[in-house]
């Protein structure tokens, strides 16, 4: 769990996956069908914090982006969470 105005680190280490080289395997984890192109590493950032919106969105939070890094076979990202004022 985290509090109200937490920080959440995600580090995710299937940069292939994101970056293009399994499509398939990317549609079954994330939802989205990626490709090989040369803009594939903030593609990646991107599914990542389009993930975590969507499952923060399952229990009435949202996420503000902190930092997002691109490195070697790694992304990570670091987010605060928010409640929704929606309820």
């Amino acid at each position: 769990a985290v509090d109200e105005g937490g920080m959440l680190l995600v580090t995710c280490t299937d940069a292939s996956v994101l970056c293009g080289s399994y499509p398939e395997s990317c549609y079954a984890k994330y939802g989205v069908i990626t490709c090989k192109a040369k803009y594939c590493h903030e593609m990646a950032v991107r599914i990542v914090l389009g993930h975590i919106e969507k499952v923060a969105n399952k229990y009435s939070r949202y996420i503000v982006p902190l930092v997002s890094l691109s490195i070697d076979f790694y992304i990570r990202v670091v987010v605060r969470v928010f409640t929704s004022k929606n309820e």
